[in-house]
């Protein structure tokens, strides 16, 4: 058995009132349900338990970004959100009783100003042309004072960690064929930092126990190929490209 299967059997229980909501509602045949349930919901995804707790996005309103099937969606407050791009994604999402909107937020974004208490962005920073534009189009949907939450996979710090990585989990998420930017945990605090965000914590959210995460933490998020980051909306302005006193004569 996996290690994260096995971790997850130890540490959550089934939730059944979310499996009769789950094959009561859904919109595809009972294989597949019984599938998107053993792998998406049967427990709350690992990433999430921890912060889900700790900054009590059960009761906030979330946009979450890529909402899949809905894995995430469904654990934040009543009048959260998702935006999906996959149509049975989308469809499944909705009968289950979720909000999701359909639209490739790459090439559009509707979302108003002012309008959430947090965004969660699990995944996504990788597969992105504009890593910048979509921070920036989160800053003017967050709240005052609201929160991002960006996952993505991180280039391990040495070469150690990068075998040890290979070793333990089999892979390294960002060398995925998929993905078109890379980042170590300092590049995406910098990245998040630019873009008018003040980083709160950088944390792999593993272990789920607060007090274990606290103490393991500081030593594996820069060992482990993954990194959350959690970030508070700050007030925002670009500074000068290059001031006159910088400029070459010749420009």
């Amino acid at each position: 058995m996996p290690f994260v299967d096995f971790y997850k059997k130890l540490f959550n229980k089934e939730d059944f009132k979310l499996k009769e909501r789950i094959f009561k509602n859904s919109s595809l045949d009972l294989v597949s349900t019984q599938k998107i349930w053993g792998k998406y919901f049967r427990f709350v995804p690992v990433k999430l338990a921890l912060p889900l707790k700790k900054y009590n996005l059960n009761s906030k309103k979330v946009l979450d970004i890529g909402s899949a099937w809905g894995e995430f969606l469904i654990h934040f407050g009543l009048s959260s959100k998702g935006i999906e791009v996959m149509p049975e994604s989308v469809k499944f999402s909705r009968a289950i009783e979720l909000n999701v909107d359909e639209y490739n937020f790459e090439d559009e974004w509707r979302e108003e100003g002012e309008s959430f208490d947090a965004i969660w962005c699990s995944n996504v920073m990788e597969h992105v042309v504009a890593p910048h534009l979509l921070l920036r189009r989160f800053h003017e949907t967050l709240k005052l004072d609201g929160l991002i939450f960006i996952r993505v996979p991180t280039i391990p710090s040495n070469w150690l960690y990068l075998k040890l990585n290979r070793l333990l989990l089999g892979f390294l998420g960002y060398e995925a064929v998929q993905h078109i930017n890379a980042f170590t945990r300092r590049t995406i605090e910098f990245t998040v930092e630019r873009a008018g965000f003040k980083v709160i914590e950088s944390n792999i959210f593993f272990p789920q126990n607060q007090i274990l995460n606290k103490i393991l933490n500081p030593f594996l998020k820069d060992a482990i190929s993954f990194i959350t980051i959690v970030a508070k909306k700050t007030p925002f302005k670009y500074h000068e490209k290059r001031p006159d006193v910088h400029n070459p004569n010749w420009l």
